[in-house]
């Protein structure tokens, strides 16, 4: 189970939960080659958003601990939920203390257990045989994860999700998991956006004020689990991402990050354009 707890605090939960606003991370709010890879006005967004009842949170394929590494050097305040691995929940408390969602985390743990077990052995000698037909792709299996790999790029994991494609139709109770140039099988009942269906419940959220911005395949789950939220994807998103979003009348912003799709989501709702 993903068991690490960042030290720090959200904001305080002084007004209700209104609007719900979901963020993928690599590639969306964090944009590596930028400096800062968040801009500080994002972090004063949500700041400002806050009396509007306004709750923010990361959905990513990391880690916990991973996700520290990077974030924990630029965010003055953690954010109100997080998920990891696409599968684990953490909400932030009336203190702003993130705590685990035990009973769904536990779930998700043995489910992924299970899974182990049951795909690794295929899967390896799925990937041999890719290694014998495709020598020219660049990829390993994932050191600290047996279904997890990682390629030399996003074309090349393209190119080898389309070779893995026949195990998956073999076994339609698994998923495959996409962002970028990482891959991990999956329980297909365990996703980015089960994940959120947890903190959407928790706080009575609907749909018509939940904000789902990501740019890899694996944020198409969340997309798809909420009919009526507003979906967006930033301008440099994985092209089958922006088919789905354009397929299903979300938002693409012209820029990467994240800033033009919050500044033209507030537009739609008067309490957040006042707010801005």
């Amino acid at each position: 189970m993903d068991s690490f707890l960042p030290v720090g605090h959200a904001l305080p939960q002084h007004v209700t939960c209104r609007w719900l606003i979901s963020l993928d991370f690599d590639g969306t709010l964090w944009q590596g080659d930028a400096a800062p890879p968040i801009p500080p006005a994002f972090f004063e967004l949500m700041l400002q958003w806050r009396t509007q009842g306004v709750r923010w949170g990361i959905n990513t394929g990391r880690t916990m601990a991973y996700l520290f590494d990077d974030l924990a050097s630029i965010a003055p305040f953690l954010p109100d939920f997080i998920c990891t691995c696409e599968r684990f929940v953490y909400l932030a408390d009336a203190e702003g203390e993130l705590q685990p969602h035990v009973s769904h985390n536990e779930a998700a743990n043995r489910a992924a257990a299970h899974l182990q077990q049951k795909m690794q052995p295929l899967l390896h000698a799925e990937l041999d045989k890719i290694r014998r037909i495709a020598p020219h792709l660049e990829w390993i299996i994932a050191p600290t994860d047996p279904l997890s790999v990682e390629a030399a790029d996003g074309a090349t994991m393209d190119d080898l999700a389309a070779l893995l494609q026949p195990l998956m139709t073999q076994h339609p109770d698994v998923s495959m998991q996409r962002a970028g140039r990482y891959m991990r099988l999956a329980d297909s009942r365990f996703h980015k956006g089960s994940a959120l269906a947890h903190v959407a419940e928790e706080w009575q959220i609907s749909n018509d004020c939940l904000l789902i911005m990501g740019d890899g395949h694996n944020d198409i789950d969340a997309f798809s689990r909420f009919p009526g939220a507003f979906c967006a994807a930033p301008a440099d998103a994985h092209p089958e991402v922006q088919a789905w979003i354009r397929a299903n009348g979300g938002y693409i912003s012209t820029e990467p990050g994240v800033m033009q799709v919050l500044h033209h989501w507030c537009s739609l709702f008067s309490p957040l354009s006042a707010a801005r």
